[in-house]
């Protein structure tokens, strides 16, 4: 199986999971956090589009990939899994279900590029992994930009004595 079609169906099932989630989701924070994740896995789909134009398909094909096929992707496990679909939608702590997902995805293309024989698909899920490892610093930044206006540290010296 082609290396760029299975990152690209993985980041397919994160962009479906936000897309849910965006849309299931009452608190307006949530619906941003999600609305933004789900921009960033679009850019990111793009990015694996335009990569496998330029690279030759026999480069792409993957014996790992095709032991992972049938393996359930991370954003598929959170995806079926209600408990924890019920806490994403609620609780703006379950977000970091999120990022452990994209931990996990990024372990999986470097165990995948470990075990590889085909060394043009090796140095592919190499740089899938190194480009997950970015799109998971994009995702911290996201939480915590959204979430700055609500941490600060309030004193009581220089007359600041009352809450914002």
């Amino acid at each position: 199986m082609n290396v760029l079609d299975y990152a690209t169906r993985v980041e397919e099932e994160g962009l479906r999971l936000f897309e849910r989630l965006e849309h299931e989701t009452e608190n307006r924070e949530l619906k941003e956090i999600f609305g933004l994740l789900a921009a960033t896995k679009r850019e990111h789909r793009e990015s694996l589009e335009t990569m496998k134009q330029q690279i030759n398909p026999a480069d792409a094909e993957s014996t790992m990939v095709d032991r992972a096929r049938d393996v359930k992707s991370c954003f598929q496990t959170l995806f079926e899994s209600s408990d924890t679909m019920h806490e994403l939608r609620k609780d703006l702590d379950g977000f970091w279900h999120i990022v452990k997902a994209e931990e996990e995805a990024i372990r999986l293309y470097e165990g995948m590029a470990a075990a590889e024989t085909q060394p043009n698909a090796r140095l592919l899920l190499q740089k899938i992994a190194d480009d997950e490892r970015k799109h998971l610093e994009v995702i911290e930044n996201i939480y915590d930009f959204v979430e700055a206006p609500h941490t600060y540290l309030e004193w009581g010296e220089f007359s600041n004595l009352h809450g914002l």
